[in-house]
């Protein structure tokens, strides 16, 4: 499955947002998908939280898993979970402010973007044609290699899997929705005149972060700090 053989990389950008009963609509831009392993906390402020691990050995919750005995029973132990992350351009039917340039649902009539307030409900509704990293589990990457090898359902030839658009359909919410791709038919668009996302950029918090989270810490101080620390003058720390 060469789709998602592909050295691991971390970091982030901007992510497509899947939901339950609005069906996206992409058009897969890498010839590979990139893995990162994760972990997911609650924060001191109950907020889920997904995290990059910084790596095996200076990772403080992969160390604090070794010292349970790796005891997935237990309740502090946190699993390493890998994902992938794929370069996709956006096609879903959505409005762009014509003010501002925010990006919104067909169904949205105001923008709420900052004081903005434009109105929306004259908007054309068209594709978004945005580029965006696509982040998820091994079982949709799965589909996505599958579809490499069988022929498209609408041109009875195997297609390369970047040639047509593919719509994500999500049931279900949380650790429990299931995402189905159906290839659609080819559209005239080429994906090479768009710019594509670093997948090794984004926010991967130091082992010190992450330690201050296991011991109650809020995720927005961690964020906060450094903004803070990018002034000429910051007033406040994480208290470490």
């Amino acid at each position: 499955m060469a789709f998602i053989e592909e050295k691991t990389k971390q970091g982030g950008s901007i992510y497509l947002k899947i939901v339950t009963g609005v069906p996206s609509v992409i058009m897969i831009m890498d010839e590979h998908a990139v893995s990162i392993g994760k972990h997911w906390l609650r924060d001191g402020t109950g907020r889920m939280v997904g995290l990059v691990c910084p790596g095996y050995d200076t990772c403080p919750i992969c160390i604090r898993n070794r010292e349970l005995g790796s005891n997935k029973d237990h309740p502090d132990y946190i699993p390493y979970r890998t994902r992938y992350r794929v370069n996709v351009l956006d096609l879903t039917p959505g409005k762009r402010c014509p003010d501002c340039g925010a990006v919104y649902a067909a169904q949205t009539l105001v923008c709420s973007n900052g004081n903005c307030g434009a109105n929306l409900r004259d908007v054309e509704v068209k594709p978004i044609m945005q580029v965006k990293i696509l982040e998820r589990g091994r079982r949709l990457m799965e589909q996505f290699a599958a579809l490499e090898q069988i022929p498209h359902p609408l041109t009875g030839e195997v297609e390369k899997l970047q040639s047509y658009p593919i719509m994500l359909v999500a049931t279900g919410s949380g650790r429990e929705m299931t995402i189905t791709a159906i290839p659609q038919a080819q559209i005239d668009v080429d994906i090479s005149k768009f710019t594509k996302l670093d997948l090794s950029k984004g926010i991967v918090l130091t082992p010190e972060e992450i330690k201050y989270l296991l011991e109650g810490g809020s995720y927005r101080d961690v964020i906060a700090a450094r903004y803070a620390d990018d002034k000429p003058e910051p007033d406040k720390t994480i208290p470490f």
